[in-house]
């Protein structure tokens, strides 16, 4: 798990991020535009925001942003503003969880796992006109399922849950196969090219000398 914390008090961040490094990935920010970069250029799972900038209530204002950028970040206000309306407003703009400061580490560890457990990939993810069930690992477009070999399954779904990055033709086989050094390299693109008929046009797509990527 990635997570993007915005806090401009130097020691409060230093002691949180010591904690939350045990567990996940943390990038720290102390300024609105760095934070604006940051969501640009990477994926979050959670952003942990101050309110309180500079001595101005401006972490607000980065909550559309968070969510233009990916609606499934999960928002969470750690605030000295700790009134009941103080928490309707963040909540109402977005935000997901609301925690008071001061707070104990162990407190906002747990917040975040309910969080993350709360936002979790829904069993069933969309691909234009093709259903992608997750838990029964088949598919389904207009015309009902579409059947799928074991090894078509296996590779179709290992790109879906690495959807936006590209996946090697090296990590396919490590994946797909037990001894991978015995499978001709080839294997992976008659599979692909199997799987590409049963498909909508252009959803596998090659990445020329680096792999497959399912955007």
């Amino acid at each position: 798990m990635r997570i993007l914390m915005l806090e401009d008090d130097l020691t409060l961040a230093a002691l949180v991020i010591a904690y939350l490094q045990r567990h996940f990935t943390v990038d720290h920010v102390t300024r609105f535009e760095e934070a604006r970069d940051y969501l640009e250029h990477y994926r979050y799972d959670i952003v942990l925001l101050d309110r309180n900038l500079d001595d101005m209530d401006i972490g607000m204002q980065l909550i559309t942003a968070i969510k233009a950028a990916n609606p499934e970040t999960g928002v969470i206000i750690i605030s000295a503003y700790d009134t009941i309306q103080d928490k309707i407003t963040g909540l109402n703009l977005g935000a997901d969880d609301y925690l008071d400061k001061p707070f104990d580490n162990d407190e906002l560890l747990a917040r975040i796992y309910a969080l993350s457990r709360r936002r979790r990939s829904p069993p069933t993810v969309t691909l234009g006109p093709l259903a992608c069930n997750l838990q029964t690992r088949t598919l389904r477009d207009t015309k009902g399922e579409i059947p799928l070999t074991r090894k078509e399954s296996d590779l179709f779904f290992h790109l879906l849950k690495q959807r936006g990055r590209i996946v090697t033709k090296e990590e396919l086989l490590d994946t797909l196969y037990v001894n991978p050094q015995n499978i001709a390299s080839n294997t992976i693109d008659a599979t692909i090219a199997r799987l590409r008929k049963k498909l909508p046009p252009d959803l596998i797509k090659t990445i020329k000398t680096r792999g497959y990527l399912i955007e």
